[in-house]
């Protein structure tokens, strides 16, 4: 783990160096979510798939390995892992992307994409200002808008994905006691608890559509 003045800064010199590409991934993202959530259907869940399978292994590659080479190698393996499976879903075609047609998981389902628009904004309040800030592409609130789409579509889902997603929620709780001075990370922590508890209540009917 680094310290915390490592991490911002390494989280600065990310951002910094890679800007316009996190631009065109936060537009793509919000295009597609907006895509899914008017129209839907096969073409949309590949697409989704795709950009998933994209930043997550953009990720991995390039803000672990390249600019955060002091942080354990484990945590880019879990993103190329997400990203694999993402990858491979665009042929098995689990992931049906949707959004809840009424109740508490829709408000649910926008308050989490709101969250991750607002994650620079949240971290600018508790004092990281850009470049050393969270924009919405960074691996955190990436994890939380995934989570977010993928439990939306249960029981539709690829039970795979959201079971590799979870960890990286939960490696929030940290984050909430105060480590690296992160705490807007309470977000991940409560989006990695939100996707636990919809994955474990509906263990078996995702079962049953074989995600």
């Amino acid at each position: 783990m680094p310290s915390t003045e490592v991490f911002w800064s390494n989280m600065g010199a990310y951002n910094q160096a890679t800007l316009p590409v996190q631009l065109a991934m936060m537009i793509m993202g919000a295009a597609l979510a907006y895509y899914v959530y008017t129209r839907g259907g096969f073409r949309a869940n590949a697409l989704m798939n795709a950009f998933f399978s994209f930043s997550f292994c953009w990720t991995g590659l390039v803000f672990f390995i390249i600019y955060s080479e002091d942080i354990s190698r484990v945590f880019s393996l879990l993103f190329f892992a997400v990203g694999l499976l993402f990858a491979l879903d665009i042929h098995e075609k689990k992931n049906r992307f949707t959004f809840p047609v009424s109740g508490w998981e829709r408000y649910a389902t926008f308050s989490w994409i709101i969250l991750v628009i607002l994650y620079p904004l949240v971290g600018t309040v508790l004092g990281h200002r850009y470049p050393g800030t969270c924009m919405p592409m960074a691996p955190c609130p990436l994890t939380v808008l995934a989570i977010a789409l993928v439990s939306a579509a249960i029981p539709s889902i690829n039970r795979k994905v959201l079971v590799a997603l979870l960890p990286w929620g939960i490696l929030g709780l940290p984050k909430c006691l105060g480590a690296l001075d992160c705490y807007e990370d309470c977000i991940l922590f409560a989006a990695g608890v939100y996707g636990l508890i919809l994955i474990v209540k509906n263990w078996r009917a995702i079962g049953e559509g074989r995600g």
